[in-house]
């Protein structure tokens, strides 16, 4: 009787085993025993974490503690699968992400002090939480919350419910008013629901136009930008990225403007259909005027500028080659690595694979390395993490502030695991009709992909090895699909039934992870590397200016040491082979 116990919750230990604080509130529950057996649990709160310090008990098991997963109750509708085990548990990843974060409101993070509905990070995930999980019920219950928020003065909140007070509406994050309902009437096909959340669309992209300047376009007040973006200057602490923060601004107004006019269309409401379609013209004539040059060049070259123009469409055609070159050139000056934030990041790859560039998506997904998603998945990681590097190459936890473990935003890659990977796609609002073009992936030689649509369960799965491809294809009831196999033209319809296509390829999906593209970095960054630079080339590894070659590709450091070549093609091809058999 007394006998006090203190539990304390974290993220992560050291490389030590400590616990490391990586939250700005305590989460910590103090039990003082009334001297008879009794089980804990915590109530009117939850806990984010993955370890459990307790103290107070001198003698304890394992099998005394039961963690308990709590979220909101929603069907588990999706499931990917492939032949690659660390891209599954990036799903798995998401996934738990997902399940942490959704639990009443979609929170940013379940551990420290904030867990606040952040209308940012729930748009840019919306797609593929409903891909995961049945999520109609969900977002609708915190659509009617944002209505409520809303109001003429200060427009969309940040986060919600709005605990933060007056903020005026921001791009990306007050977008979620439009871009989430029109994301749910796509997945379930709900128009009572559109209907129920189209005054609060109208409503957000009546706050920006009226605040625009006299050139069409919002300039003015708080943006977030491309949150957490890597392509800042050197040194700078600006979170906001190095896109102008007006043009993604501008890239979203338009975007909205659009969905607010389909919307109107598909509600049969004609007059806003025409009027928000005109809008949405000028917008994107303004946008030419402000941000695109005659010869097409853009005020912002960034990979995220360069990706919401394509894939939001607002690059004349005669431009978007060039701007699909500048795209590529500057992923290539980054050895092939993203640096895109919280908005770019969602659409990346769809972009890339969308305009003939899937073998180049598939390389930045496929990066192990900073930055990048299975970066996390080699670290360890369970969840996805807010910041690329929240765990630095050396172990050490990010201590630059604002850095959660457990943050769902950056798993919105999994959209393109299920539409441009496993190839299902929805043509009509609902899964009415289907489209199944999956798409070959290095790294991945077989895949399989599965949702339970409204009207039954749609499976794309595929195999390419051994020189053959083969693809099986579910259709439900009262649905038809259009079917693209893999290195085919041409595309047939299909309706309900099981499909089996096999054919012949000359095609190797077998994943080199390390070439000549590689930064001498990467090499010694893996055990096997280092070891075999010290036996070929004794203090190498020592020398003071190593650090400045440590980022140069091995192709630029053949240009001056062109004898050392064997050398390098031989940890090349050590690491490979040892990558294959992991």
């Amino acid at each position: 009787k007394g006998q006090t116990v203190s539990l304390d919750y974290f993220e992560i230990l050291d490389e030590k085993g400590n616990y490391i604080d990586t939250m700005f509130a305590p989460q910590k529950d103090i039990v003082i025993s009334a001297g008879e057996p009794f089980v804990h649990e915590a109530l009117f709160t939850f806990h984010g974490f993955r370890y459990i310090s307790v103290e107070g008990m001198e003698e304890f098991t394992a099998d005394q503690f039961f963690a308990c997963a709590t979220h909101s109750d929603m069907e588990k509708t999706g499931d990917f699968h492939c032949s690659n085990k660390k891209v599954n548990q990036l799903q798995n990843n998401i996934t738990w992400s997902q399940r942490d974060n959704f639990l009443d409101i979609p929170t940013d993070c379940p551990q420290r002090d904030e867990r606040l509905g952040w209308t940012g990070d729930a748009q840019v995930f919306c797609g593929t939480a409903s891909y995961n999980f049945h999520t109609a019920l969900f977002f609708r219950k915190w659509l009617r919350d944002m209505a409520a928020e809303t109001t003429p003065e200060w427009g969309v909140p940040h986060v919600v419910p709005n605990i933060l007070g007056n903020q005026a509406g921001a791009a990306a994050w007050s977008d979620a008013a439009t871009i989430i309902p029109w994301t749910i009437y796509k997945v379930y096909g709900d128009k009572e629901m559109l209907a129920e959340q189209f005054p609060m669309m109208k409503n957000w992209v009546d706050y920006i136009h009226a605040r625009v300047s006299k050139n069409g376009l919002w300039q003015s007040g708080f943006q977030y930008g491309d949150w957490l973006a890597l392509d800042i200057e050197s040194g700078s602490t600006d979170r906001t990225g190095g896109t102008d923060k007006y043009l993604v601004a501008n890239a979203y107004y338009a975007y909205s403007t659009r969905i607010v006019r389909d919307a109107a269309d598909a509600l049969g409401y004609a007059e806003e259909a025409k009027a928000y379609g005109d809008l949405y013209e000028k917008i994107v004539e303004a946008i030419h005027v402000e941000y695109v040059t005659r010869s097409g060049r853009m005020v912002s070259e960034t990979q995220t500028a360069c990706v919401l123009m394509l894939y939001f469409d607002l690059i004349k055609p005669e431009f978007r080659n060039r701007i699909l070159e500048t795209l590529e050139l500057n992923i290539g000056a980054h050895h092939n690595h993203l640096t895109t934030g919280f908005v770019g990041t969602p659409y990346l790859c769809h972009c890339l694979s969308e305009n003939g560039l899937h073998g180049l998506a598939d390389e930045i997904f496929m990066k192990e390395d900073f930055p990048g998603w299975l970066y996390a998945v080699k670290k360890g990681a369970t969840t996805i993490w807010e910041r690329w590097n929240s765990i630095l190459p050396n172990g050490d936890f990010d201590e630059s502030g604002m850095n959660s473990l457990n943050h769902y935003a950056y798993g919105s890659i999994g959209s393109w695991l299920y539409e441009k990977v496993a190839g299902i796609r929805c043509m009509e609002p609902g899964y009415k009709k289907i489209r199944i073009q999956p798409t070959l992936t290095k790294g991945m030689t077989e895949v399989s992909a599965a949702y339970e649509s409204i009207y039954g369960t749609i499976v794309s799965a595929w195999s390419c090895r051994e020189g053959k491809i083969c693809v099986d294809v579910q259709i439900p009831v009262n649905t038809t699909a259009v079917i693209q196999l893999p290195e085919k033209e041409a595309e047939f319809t299909v309706g309900s039934g099981r499909y089996h296509y096999e054919y012949k390829t000359d095609t190797n999906l077998k994943f080199e992870k390390y070439s000549l593209e590689s930064t001498l970095g990467e090499l010694v960054a893996e055990e096997l590397g280092r070891n075999m630079f010290e036996e070929m080339m004794p203090g190498m590894l020592e020398d003071p200016l190593i650090q400045f070659a440590l980022s140069m590709t091995i192709s630029d450091l053949l240009v001056q040491d062109a004898q050392a070549k064997p050398m390098y093609l031989a940890v090349i091809d050590a690491l490979n082979a040892t990558n294959s058999k992991l």
